[in-house]
């Protein structure tokens, strides 16, 4: 039997109680979908990225905090000193490079997205009012899934999509970095970015939502991620 292509999921802690609140739902779906998740904290950069990626099959790049605007060029200007992770900006912005270069397959994830982003040359709109949720609950808003891109073929639809919202930053038309094309837009504001794709990957995709909050509920966000496992898969053969 062949063995599940093994998944890196980047993240701060291997902690439980860390693990309870922010991993686990990449985990399970991860697992869901056929891969075998394996956790990536910053530790793991003690190792060169080309080292840390001849461990796995795919990398999936999480959801967290803010990006270090220092790294796309800009003082702070609406990122949250508070809520910028360097200890994640130092592990995943140069493992994005290398799987973009390896070609290796890529889920990005909110946070994950704008890593991806900058790591290709891209830079990000520092803050946006009325795109993050509160602690208690989900806000969703809808998304323009754009036609003729991968993003609508593996959800099955284009036009309006209805996803949840974590974010305070933004990937923007004008900050989209070269080799990339807008798979997604907000539609009340479609300047916003809200899902994107390599131009040139083989399957290098990043959503601006939380497909892994809902994956049980609606089949179009399991196809994320079962079809980022395929990706996997094929690249394992």
């Amino acid at each position: 039997m062949n063995k599940p292509p093994r998944i890196g999921i980047t993240t701060l802690s291997t902690a439980r109680d860390y693990f309870d609140r922010l991993v686990r739902n990449y985990w399970w779906a991860v697992t869901w979908a056929g891969g075998q998740p394996v956790m990536v904290t910053p530790e793991a950069a003690l190792l060169a990225p080309d080292e840390q990626l001849a461990q796995w099959d795919g990398l999936l790049l999480s959801g967290g905090g803010d990006v270090h605007p220092r790294y796309y060029g800009q003082p702070i200007n609406g990122s949250d000193p508070n809520d910028i992770q360097i200890e994640r900006d130092n592990l995943e912005l140069p493992l994005a490079r290398a799987a973009l270069a390896a070609d290796m397959p890529i889920l990005a994830i909110c946070r994950g997205m704008q890593v991806l982003n900058i790591a290709a040359g891209g830079a990000l709109l520092q803050h946006i009012d009325g795109h993050r949720s509160p602690t208690d609950r989900a806000n969703y808003h809808n998304v323009n899934v754009c036609a003729g891109t991968l993003l609508a073929g593996v959800l099955g639809q284009t036009g309006p999509l209805s996803t949840n919202t974590y974010h305070h930053q933004a990937v923007t038309l004008d900050t989209l970095a070269n080799g990339f094309r807008p798979s997604g837009l907000t539609v009340e504001s479609p300047t916003l970015v809200e899902a994107m794709e390599s131009e040139t990957a083989r399957w290098a995709v990043a959503v601006q939502w939380h497909p892994e909050r809902f994956y049980e509920l609606d089949p179009r966000h399991q196809r994320l991620f079962s079809q980022f496992i395929a990706a996997a898969t094929n690249d394992k053969q």
